[in-house]
């Protein structure tokens, strides 16, 4: 070691290590003076930070754009900020394909402005909280300048060309831009929402992300119209004149949490044209239901209620056909005993041409008028049948509709006398055959003649009275019958002595002479026998 000299000349051995001391503590000094100045650094920006994230739904931006009411959104999270997410955080949706290289590059213009975009209702200026509403920026009005590239530094450079809203509806440009007007194109909107018109705007100063530039883009909610046909029922006809209630069948609520309408509430009228078409006023997408309310001249009121659904795609060639019905009153006329149709009945009804009931027994009244009472009586019935049915009378109230019906139905009956005539044999109590019956009225005129077959005959339309029925050729020996006024069914049985009567009456009488011929020559055999052992039994003892 070399030693250095006092100023007189002599070497001083401490000089040279105090120097190089001196110089070690001023370089660590140094360093934790930078390291000091690094955290405070640190610790500034994420103050910006958690400041400016804090603020995204809450803060009052000057520049804005669009007036409107922000909505208060602070949740927690911090999906909103865009360096938080490279692969979109800002909104900003990468190139596929494109690598990331980290390149180091920071945004550092100071005339460059933050940008902060809010995607809301255009007719209540709520925020439509809906993610992946997606958009470009293009560097002029209309979206006719050249389409803006941005980029992210951090960990990795990555390249936007589509901006994406998050789950709040809002997202950041991810990289400040100059000064300059721009505008957003839509690509993609949300369920019941069309795409924004291009969304022109103007940065015209510099602003950080503690306090972005605020853009607040319009999207329409979507509308159509409900449409509707008439026709007859029967026909297909057309029927104009009419009109409907169109309520709402749930609840509708827009993306941006407005209640549009609540369940049930009536929401417009659809009036029919000459041609039976219909169409809404314009609708928020939804489920509705429409009720009659106004009903073409003969026609009821429509009783069903009619589901319907405003949808995007909703178009005049697809209206819902509805059905209609004239009011209409039908009677039915049967047998009483039976339950057959009656066929060739007349009826009369009022203000209008007698009617006459045809195969199925029934009759149909139309072009029946609203706020009126109708009658309608059975005048004559086919014969041999007889009116039971009293005059019936209805009326249509202003709907079209009878006791709240648009087609009831009435029944009613006619009847004839009906009487089964059955001759047996007295013995054996069966159907006889094979022989002649006649039966005669009160005034012995004959009222039916048959030739009996060993089954009962039934004779319809007989004028209720006495009769009497006689068998054969025996005038003298009639059976009274008393046909009554009635619908059901009346038995008469009458008996006969029969030729085979007679022949099981004396077979009987043989058969039974031989049984007791039989058992008095069984009592005399046995007496005799019994006579016999007696006499031999006395010859023994003597």
């Amino acid at each position: 070691m070399r030693k250095n000299k006092r100023s007189y000349g002599e070497e001083s051995y401490w000089k040279t290590s105090t120097d190089v001391m001196a110089g070690v503590l001023l370089v660590i000094l140094l360093i934790v003076m930078l390291l000091l100045l690094y955290l405070s650094q640190i610790h500034q920006g994420e103050s910006t930070y958690m400041n400016t994230y804090d603020t995204l739904d809450t803060f009052n931006g000057v520049n804005e754009t669009q007036p409107t009411t922000y909505l208060d959104n602070n949740d927690g999270t911090d999906s909103d900020h865009p360096y938080r997410d490279s692969s979109g955080g800002g909104g900003g949706v990468p190139n596929p394909g494109e690598d990331n290289p980290d390149t180091g590059k920071e945004d550092e213009g100071h005339d460059k402005t933050a940008v902060f975009v809010t995607v809301v209702d255009e007719e209540t200026g709520n925020v439509i909280k809906k993610e992946g509403i997606l958009f470009e920026l293009y560097a002029d009005k209309n979206a006719v300048g050249g389409l803006q590239t941005l980029h992210t530094y951090y960990p990795d450079k990555v390249e936007y060309k589509q901006y994406q809203t998050t789950k709040n509806g809002t997202f950041y440009l991810p990289e400040k831009i100059p000064r300059g007007w721009y505008s957003f194109h839509n690509l993609v909107a949300p369920e019941g929402y069309g795409l924004a018109e291009n969304f022109d705007f103007e940065v015209n100063e510099s602003l950080d992300w503690p306090d972005p530039f605020l853009v607040k883009i319009p999207l329409s909610p979507s509308k159509n119209r409900i449409y509707i046909r008439c026709v007859d029922a029967d026909t297909k006809e057309k029927i104009p004149a009419q009109a409907y209630d169109v309520f709402a069948a749930e609840n509708i609520v827009t993306l941006d949490g407005t209640m549009r309408y609540k369940s049930g509430q009536k929401v417009g009228t659809i009036t029919c044209d000459a041609n039976g078409f219909g169409a809404s006023e314009k609708l928020y997408l939804g489920k509705y239901y429409l009720s009659q309310t106004v009903t073409a001249p003969y026609y009821a009121r429509y009783l069903s209620r009619i589901d319907a659904e405003v949808k995007l795609t909703n178009n005049e060639n697809e209206a819902i056909i509805v059905q209609c019905n004239k009011t209409r009153a039908e009677f039915r006329l049967t047998d009483e005993y039976s339950g057959n149709p009656v066929k060739g009945a007349v009826y009369s009804v009022t203000d209008k041409e007698s009617m006459t009931t045809g195969e199925n027994g029934n009759i149909v009244i139309t072009d029946l008028d609203k706020d009126k009472t109708y009658t309608v009586k059975l005048e004559s019935v086919p014969e041999p049948y007889m009116i039971s049915a009293d005059a019936l009378s209805f009326s249509v109230d202003k709907d079209g509709l009878i006791s709240g019906e648009s087609s009831p139905v009435y029944e009613q009956t006619a009847y004839m006398t009906r009487l089964s005539v059955d001759v047996k044999d007295i013995i054996f109590k069966n159907s006889i055959s094979g022989v002649d019956l006649t039966l005669y009225d009160s005034r012995d005129a004959e009222a039916d003649v048959w030739n009996a077959y060993g089954e009962e005959r039934v004779i319809e339309g007989l004028v209720p009275g006495p009769y009497y029925l006689v068998v054969g050729d025996n005038e003298s020996d009639r059976t009274k019958i008393d046909v009554k006024d009635t619908a059901q069914m009346q038995r008469s049985e009458t008996y006969i002595w029969t030729l085979w009567d007679t022949i099981l009456v004396i077979a009987s009488v043989v058969l039974f002479a031989i049984v007791v011929f039989m058992i008095i020559r069984l009592i005399r055999y046995r007496r005799k026998k019994k006579a016999n052992a007696q006499q031999k039994d006395s010859i023994e003892k003597e």
